[in-house]
């Protein structure tokens, strides 16, 4: 376990932009917040009419409704930028600052290697996350307690029980997210040690393999399809019952995108293993 806490730390260390971002925004959340408390005119409200034409994904009774729906899309937005920061850089970085030769020389398997990678991408983002978005709905908590009435406050849920349990639900939200994002972050790390620019080659390819699908069938369902699979992380932190939206993808669908994720693992730890051969491709 002390191996894997020593290089998630130094995961942690060499990406500092993974505490920084998540801080900035709590920083200028904030200073609004005090802002808003030294102000001489303060006033709180919420209103909604219940007739939305965009569908915000607000459960019935959920933690302050739509500015509890807020901090969990920007929270969640956090961690899908900082993902696709992280994941496609982190292999270039120790080949580029020339780290990798020396965790080489440490008791370090590749495979362990990139599955500490894994874990750091997909867990512990995750976790910042959502300390991000219960820090937010703490600021909500406290303005709500300072300025609305309590009648209000029941009325949009906004308690200490529902903080706690919108966070519970959020740290779900995010694990479905993770599991979804799996293939994807091997992939990219795959691409990482192919070619300088990881993200615009999967996005090229994506592109190119729709318009291939639709020149050779004639329809664009594979491309929908496609987009579906990259969509669905977006789709489960937006919905209002994420659950549902993983379960409808379908388990066999899952099953297969877990087979490609473990593939793609092997091929990246395989391919990290061959540094010096890529090199003289």
């Amino acid at each position: 376990m002390r191996p894997w806490l020593t290089l998630l730390e130094k995961e942690l260390i060499e990406h500092r932009i993974v505490i920084r971002l998540p801080l900035l925004l709590l920083a200028f959340a904030i200073i609004n917040f005090v802002f808003v408390i030294q102000g001489d005119n303060v006033s709180f409200t919420m209103q909604s009419s219940g007739q939305g034409v965009i569908d915000w994904g607000i459960a019935q009774g959920t933690f302050a409704g739509l500015v509890g729906k807020l901090n969990e899309v920007v929270a969640g937005i956090v961690y899908l930028v900082l993902f696709f920061i992280y994941v496609p850089k982190t292999l270039r970085k120790e080949k580029q600052e020339g780290s990798l030769l020396f965790w080489r020389s440490m008791p370090v398997s590749d495979y362990q290697a990139i599955a500490v990678k894994l874990v750091f991408a997909l867990v512990v983002i995750p976790l910042i996350a959502a300390a991000l978005m219960m820090a937010a709905d703490i600021i909500v908590w406290v303005m709500a307690t300072l300025w609305l009435p309590q009648d209000v406050m029941v009325s949009w849920g906004i308690s200490v029980v529902n903080l706690l349990i919108h966070g519970v639900e959020f740290l779900g939200r995010l694990a479905l997210m993770s599991i979804v994002l799996f293939p994807i972050g091997v992939g990219l790390m795959a691409l990482s040690q192919l070619t300088r620019y990881p993200l615009l080659a999967a996005i090229l390819t994506v592109i190119l393999f729709k318009v291939a699908m639709y020149q050779a069938t004639g329809s664009s369902e594979a491309g929908a399809v496609l987009s579906e699979i990259y969509g669905l992380p977006f789709s489960i932190l937006t919905s209002s019952s994420a659950y549902a939206v993983f379960a409808e993808f379908g388990f066999a669908s899952h099953l297969v995108m877990l087979c490609i994720g473990i593939g793609l693992y092997w091929l990246s730890s395989w391919l990290r293993g061959r540094d010096d051969m890529l090199r003289m491709m």
